[in-house]
């Protein structure tokens, strides 16, 4: 959903969402263009710390692209990071909005002739921040929870969590806007757009969650031929389990080889990762392991 895509800042592509143009739109016809652009600006800078961090750990940033309150960058392989460094990633720009709220709360008081202008600033990068860390996804929180489950579950289900959490917030917020409206008569527009921008996106993480998967996994395939090697884990399973039971242990940091065992323990055969997702296709998530023999 992209209707704006501008020029590059040092090789990034800049895409502006329909969603983000409607917030400044919104701004603007309320008389706040200034404010507008400073918002702007703050979402511009709690991109680039994603950016700066996804290219300090080795990531190419293909474009940035600017959400309400926050926005995404298209970064290249994400799928072959760790958890650890998906965190990391999405942690930066919440961090670098708190810096920035932090500088400009100093500012406030040494330029009192700007005082009002720097506190809305300093607000902006406070919602900013406050925004991303929910646990919705995309934004950072979500992000930032899904990749902390995937380190003790397996990576559908974690985003199908975060997922259902979004929907949940959306509700939330909507819920918040009727209540102000029943006491003080006033609708909030800011929380009306940030309820449906969550529920559309969190729809849409619920609905590609299984092809997503399939191509995270599949990609280690080629970073196991690129670098040679990589971290291996073995796990045994016993015969007549499900493939699809299988590959949900399977996670994007290690290449997986599986022994498969009788109920006797003996040991039938051992496959590996990239055979089972190779001959997956035509067994079928529901065939049992010891097909792939």
């Amino acid at each position: 959903m992209r209707w704006l895509r501008t020029g590059k800042i040092a090789g990034v592509q800049l895409v502006l969402n329909n969603w983000f143009l409607a917030l400044i739109l919104l701004f603007s016809l309320v008389g706040l263009g200034g404010k507008a652009a400073g918002v702007f600006l703050a979402v511009i800078w709690h991109e680039a710390a994603h950016a700066v961090v996804a290219l300090i750990l080795g990531f190419k940033v293909r474009e940035i692209e600017l959400l309400p309150f926050g926005g995404v960058a298209r970064i290249d392989s994400i799928g072959e990071a760790d958890s650890i460094s998906e965190i990391m990633i999405a942690g930066a720009g919440p961090l670098a909005s708190l810096v920035m709220a932090a500088a400009l709360y100093l500012l406030r008081t040494e330029l009192e002739f700007m005082a009002g202008t720097l506190e809305f600033y300093y607000q902006a990068n406070i919602m900013l921040a406050a925004f991303n860390l929910l646990p919705s996804l995309p934004l950072d929180g979500g992000r930032i929870v899904r990749a902390w489950l995937a380190m003790r579950w397996d990576y559908g289900k974690a985003t199908r969590l975060v997922g259902r959490l979004g929907k949940l917030i959306s509700v939330i917020l909507v819920m918040m806007v009727a209540i102000d409206y029943w006491r003080a008569a006033t609708i909030n527009l800011t929380f009306i757009v940030a309820a449906i921008f969550l529920y559309i996106a969190a729809k849409a993480e619920l609905g590609v969650v299984g092809f997503r998967l399939m191509r995270i996994m599949a990609h280690k395939k080629t970073k196991l031929l690129e670098r040679g090697m990589m971290t291996t884990v073995h796990i045994a399973v016993i015969n007549g389990v499900t493939v699809r039971d299988v590959v949900r242990v399977f996670r994007p940091e290690a290449y997986y080889v599986v022994m498969v065992l009788d109920k006797e323990f003996k040991v039938q055969g051992i496959i590996s990762e990239t055979e089972i997702w190779e001959a997956l296709p035509d067994l079928g998530l529901h065939a049992v392991i010891n097909e792939f023999l």
